[in-house]
């Protein structure tokens, strides 16, 4: 599977030149609370559902990876803090400096940003197995 989303980017938003002004847009972009910030946070949910347990999501930290301004596309690496919560046994699972990679596209026609995650879950495929 792979988590997939867009976002508006903020209104008057130059479009991005360089790492640093990107990096500001994305911080902007993914204030907490709001509408992209969520959307986010359902997507690493998704992500990390195999490790069972309730998450929530803290500390998120962005950085970019790649980024080419000409054509305005790159990669994104987020890293958080993961805190999973067993309900039946009340039991915390602290797991720290947890990371996900999201290649990302703006459209400057629209002014929206595409992101798209990692594939994640079973990626075998039945194919190799004949």
């Amino acid at each position: 599977m792979q988590e997939k989303f867009d976002v508006a980017l903020p209104d008057g938003c130059l479009l991005p030149q360089n790492d640093r002004q990107l990096l500001a847009v994305i911080q902007t972009v993914f204030m907490p609370g709001s509408q992209p910030y969520t959307l986010l946070i359902n997507a690493l949910t998704e992500e990390n559902k195999d490790k069972f347990g309730s998450s929530e999501f803290e500390g998120l930290q962005f950085e970019i990876k790649r980024f080419d301004p000409q054509v305005l596309t790159g990669r994104l690496r987020i890293t958080y803090q993961l805190r999973l919560t067993f309900s039946c046994s009340a039991i915390v699972n602290n797991l720290n400096n947890q990371h996900a990679y999201w290649d990302f596209t703006i459209n400057a026609f629209t002014n929206t940003a595409h992101f798209t995650g990692e594939a994640y879950g079973d990626l075998r495929s039945t194919a190799d197995e004949f």
